[in-house]
Parts: C-alpha cells; sequence; structure tokens
C-alpha cells in the first residue's frame, strides 16, 4: 500500500479482459458487477487474509474491489496478533506497514533500548524475535490500529494472557491459519451505525 492509494477501497487489475469493457455501457457494466463468496485478499494486506461476501468482481474488465482497505487490514493485524502463533518476519514487516511505522519509529514504539537494526533483522528473520519482545509488538500493533478494528474484540489482557507457540519446530512445513474476515454493520456507542471487519468464528 502506498500513499496515493485510497484507504476505502482498492483494485487489484488482471488485463485479460480490458478490451470488453469499451463494448458495453455503464450500466451493462454495473449489471456485471458480482459478489465474491471468498477472496484472498493475503496480497492486498500482508497477512493471510480471506474476505468473505464482500469483494466485488467487475466480470467486464475483471478487476475486484475491497472496500474499507485500510480498516481490514488494520482487522487483519489485530486478529493476527490475538493468534497465539509466533510472528515470522514477513508478518511483522506486514504490521509495520499497516501501522505505517518506519522501522526507527516501530523500534522507538516498543523500547527506546530496541534500535531499528534489530527489528529489521525480526523482518528478515536474521534473528529470532524474544518471546517478551513479541508480546511488546503485538501489544503495540494492536493499541495502534484496533480504532480501525472496532470489529476484531481486543483488549490488553488478552496479549498478557496468550501463550505463543512454535509449530514451525515440529513441522517446518506449518502455515499459518487465514484470517476470515467479514464486513459487518456495528452500532457505535453513540449511536451511530459504521461498517467494520469481523473475525468469523473458526
Amino acid at each position: 500500500m502506498n500513499g496515493k492509494q485510497k484507504d476505502d477501497s482498492l483494485r487489484s487489475v488482471s488485463r485479460g479482459k480490458v478490451a470488453l469493457a469499451d463494448q458495453v455501457g455503464p450500466r451493462q457494466e454495473k449489471m456485471m458487477d458480482r459478489e465474491l463468496k471468498e477472496y484472498n485478499a493475503t496480497p492486498l494486506v500482508g497477512l493471510r487474509t480471506t474476505v468473505c461476501g464482500s469483494a466485488i468482481l467487475n466480470e467486464v474488465d475483471d478487476t475486484v474491489e475491497v472496500p474499507n482497505l485500510r480498516e481490514l487490514a488494520a482487522a487483519a493485524a489485530v486478529a493476527r496478533c490475538l493468534m497465539p502463533i509466533r510472528l515470522r518476519g514477513y508478518e511483522v514487516k506486514a504490521i509495520r506497514k499497516i501501522m505505517r511505522c518506519t522501522l526507527a519509529e516501530l523500534a522507538k514504539r516498543m523500547d527506546e533500548r530496541t534500535a531499528p537494526e534489530t527489528v529489521s533483522r525480526w523482518e528478515s528473520e536474521a534473528q529470532a524475535m524474544g518471546g517478551y519482545a513479541e508480546k511488546i509488538l503485538r501489544l503495540v500493533a494492536c493499541e495502534a490500529l484496533t480504532a480501525d478494528a472496532p470489529g476484531v474484540e481486543y483488549k490488553a489482557s488478552m496479549i498478557a494472557e496468550l501463550v505463543i507457540i512454535d509449530p514451525w519446530r515440529a513441522d517446518p512445513e506449518f502455515e499459518v491459519p487465514s484470517i476470515v474476515l467479514t464486513r459487518v454493520r456495528l452500532k457505535e456507542q453513540s449511536g451511530s451505525i459504521i461498517n467494520a471487519w469481523e473475525k468469523k468464528a473458526a
């Protein structure tokens, strides 16, 4: 994600059918939009994420639109931080990017003694992250992102009580389960209704 992309939506484009779009009018094109039952949003988020019932496929130009991408990424990051499976380097990097932090900014948020080079080594898996450091990272990420992820239940105590396991010790081919999110309407304490990404129960 870069600064020029809109936070509320993003289109991932395949050029296979673009020429067909010139042959249909706006009304016909609108009718060819179709909601996908499931969509693999991993390339958009950076974490293994599946979107249920909210991604829209435009069959004319073969593009997929995912609404509220910023909130989707935040919800995926919070949900992943609450998962009791050790974070891999690429996930640390994805979470940092979702937080919109540089290496130096994330290091400072974690601890004044944490160096940007240390965070970089975690991301490249050149250095293993200790259990305490990983909990601090998860806590910092959740505190930064929870406002954009109201559909994912979070309390700081959930991180404190988390028992993190390392399944790769027993199975080097282990894959982190996909975070499954669906878009729902939530009522805030103020009474206003908002759209939010909610983690589906396993």
